[in-house]
């Protein structure tokens, strides 16, 4: 499939941000995040039970007990919930690598598997430093998922447009650098929380204008996208009711059903769907251009994507099959 070399670009900066960043202890922060005032939390009373990682310097706490299940993990069930997205994240990778996709979508899988890693480290330390593990990776995540999006049908014009695309990719990251600046120095919640909701659902806006088009109009991305919204549903539902109800299932309820750990597995599926789905339209938008291109001179011909694309699901993940165009390329090489 087409290269896109500038977005190892992206990777090298933006991992070079992550990791120079949890260099230190995540106990070795700033004073002024030792004992934040301002702690968000779902009970009456802020959680105070004490661990290997006390004292808690996040701005969150969540719903789930700390240091109930081990004194090395704040919150069990958040963090090891959390290691799904890693998981699947790994799938998307080695099958990426495998059958050589573009580089845009391997690092999105990447990202994808950053989320996962943040998230562990958040809801195992509660620290100020597995905060921001947690959240920037999530806001680089949604950048690339842009960026994959509005780059996703424009090959025809790829070479004219380089200007456009160097652009993109400066404002890209330009943009994660400046929020990884502000939102290390004070880790405003609701404000990250209603940024990232704007990204999701403009990327959601997104992809359904890219499914109307007609090299993208087939069952398989119509089935995606509903899987992919349909989703969010019961992810949202989870986040809400571990919220609202906390207090309520600590305390009254024999058995805490961890809503907010749901919500992490959830939310990895989701993910997993999105990728799959972008790939899906990437290979379609790849093999129209090539269409346009064999048959310019028979305009007749019209380009039937049913025939192009193909999933196949293994312990009900969708994948997108590119067994075929392996078959198409071995031949070629004979």
């Amino acid at each position: 499939m087409f290269e896109t070399r500038p977005s190892i670009v992206i990777l090298h900066i933006l991992s070079s941000t992550i990791f120079l960043t949890v260099v230190t202890d995540a106990r070795a922060v700033l004073a002024s995040h030792v004992r934040p005032s301002d702690v968000i939390h779902f009970e009456s009373k802020l959680d105070t039970n004490l661990g290997y990682w006390s004292p808690s310097t996040s701005t969150i706490d969540w719903c789930e007990r700390n240091y109930a299940v081990t004194q090395y993990i704040a919150e069990f069930w958040n963090c090891i919930s959390s290691f799904s997205m890693c998981i699947l994240a790994g799938l998307l990778l080695v099958r990426g690598l495998y059958n050589r996709i573009e580089n845009r979508f391997l690092l999105s899988s990447l990202c994808f598997g950053l989320v996962g890693f943040g998230s562990a480290y958040f809801h195992g330390t509660l620290t100020h430093l597995g905060q921001m593990t947690d959240e920037l990776p999530m806001v680089y995540s949604m950048i690339i998922w842009w960026f994959i999006l509005f780059r996703m049908d424009k090959l025809e014009h790829l070479k004219s447009k380089k200007t456009v695309i160097n652009i993109s990719l400066v404002f890209g990251i330009f943009y994660a650098l400046l929020w990884t600046y502000v939102h290390s120095l004070q880790t405003f919640v609701l404000i990250f929380q209603g940024h990232f909701t704007l990204m999701v659902f403009g990327g959601i806006i997104k992809l359904t204008y890219l499914y109307r088009q007609t090299q993208h109009h087939t069952r398989w991305i119509k089935y995606l996208i509903m899987v992919y919204v349909g989703l969010l549903a019961p992810a949202i539902i989870c986040w809400i009711i571990d919220q609202r109800l906390c207090e309520r299932m600590n305390t009254v309820s024999v058995f805490n059903p961890q809503l907010h750990a749901w919500w992490h597995l959830i939310c990895a599926i989701d993910c997993h769907v999105g990728i799959v789905c972008a790939e899906a339209m990437r290979l379609l938008s790849i093999k129209y251009q090539q269409h346009q291109a064999k048959d310019a001179q028979s305009p007749d011909q019209p380009f039937k994507p049913e025939d192009h694309l193909h999933i196949v699901f293994y312990l009900g993940l969708p994948f997108v099959d590119y067994s075929k165009d392996k078959q198409i390329n071995e031949a070629k090489n004979q």
